[in-house]
């Protein structure tokens, strides 16, 4: 036998010694080796300088297809611990607000929706619509109102948003709807009252006029109506999907578990693992923290699975390789 092959053999045999000490330190090593399994998978010719985030979307694109991976009930049981280990526990200080809603929650970006109600004869209507700049993404709110009242006191509409980025520090409000809609009506009666405050010809009592027919004759009705029409998963879909929603964290099951619901929730560890391998590069945390070591040993058993895995994909290629040299 070739000494390059015993030599390769070797390779694979001490990446597997190292997948298994601390559950931190042992997701970490198995993240590199993770890593090194992928360069080999994906770039086995070795042509191309493929840095981490390139290297795992694209292993994301080939699994379950071009690179075949088994997964069980272990294997899913542990990646939702994982989920909610992150999500009701280590990741909910401030520290981690950002990353807590890339990891759980997306930007609907083609959410676009009218809510309208008639008020004798005459039609008011909110307009939500998410759109992104440059720089941040921006929930757009507009308020029109086919009253007279309304156009004489705030002209045709009144046009308003804000930040979403912002307002994750608001934590549960990609959640609860009652929280979101509030922002959306005070967002509305902020832009309202900087018009009728700037409106030199107003007494403080036709500013007050303005101010009680806005929220007496329009939002009172549009907050009933946000909150009979409005499905805030629409607006910010949870991550890998919608159903998770209804998971039983005793038993872990998801009774409306759509197909393909177990790739998806896979492919979305790798992009958590991602996010894990870089807090621990960029912040600092309490090694010994409980949280911590359960969250890392979920995950840590995840990645172990997956690595074996590939692992066990380049173990088989070498075979046929060898025999397809003899």
């Amino acid at each position: 036998m070739p000494s390059e092959n015993i030599n390769i053999r070797e390779k694979y045999f001490n990446w597997l010694s190292l997948i298994g000490t601390d559950y931190i330190t042992m997701f970490i090593k198995t993240w590199f080796t993770f890593l090194a399994s992928l360069q080999e998978l994906i770039n086995s010719t070795n042509d191309r300088n493929i840095g981490d985030s390139q290297i795992l979307y694209e292993y994301k694109n080939k699994i379950f297809e071009e690179i075949p991976i088994e997964i069980d009930e272990e294997f899913i049981k542990n990646v939702l611990k994982a989920y909610l280990q992150a999500k009701n526990n280590t990741l909910t200080s401030n520290l981690f607000l950002k990353d807590y809603f890339e990891i759980f929650y997306s930007y609907n970006e083609e959410y676009s929706q009218e809510f309208s109600y008639t008020y004798r004869g005459k039609t008011t209507k909110l307009s939500l619509k998410i759109y992104l700049n440059r720089r941040e993404e921006h929930l757009k709110i507009i308020l029109s109102d086919e009253r007279r009242s309304f156009t004489n006191y705030f002209g045709e509409k009144i046009e308003t948003g804000f930040s979403l980025s912002e307002k994750v520090k608001s934590g549960k409000i990609f959640e609860e709807k009652s929280e979101f809609i509030e922002e959306i009506l005070s967002a509305v009666r902020r832009k309202a009252e900087n018009i009728v405050n700037n409106n030199s010809r107003l007494d403080e009592r036709g500013r007050r006029e303005r101010i009680n027919f806005l929220n007496d004759k329009c939002l009172i009705d549009i907050e009933r109506k946000l909150n009979y029409e409005l499905d805030i998963k629409s607006v910010f879909p949870l991550k890998p999907d919608n159903a998770i929603a209804v998971l039983n964290p005793n038993t872990l099951e998801i009774p409306t578990k759509p197909q393909y619901f177990d790739e998806d929730l896979t492919k979305w560890f790798i992009d958590f693992a991602y996010k894990l391998r870089n807090i621990l590069f960029h912040f600092i945390i309490d090694p010994m923290d409980k949280d911590w070591q359960l969250l890392f040993k979920h995950s840590y058993l995840v990645l172990k699975h997956l690595t074996e895995g590939n692992i066990k994909l380049l173990q088989n290629k070498g075979i046929e390789d060898d025999n397809g040299n003899t």
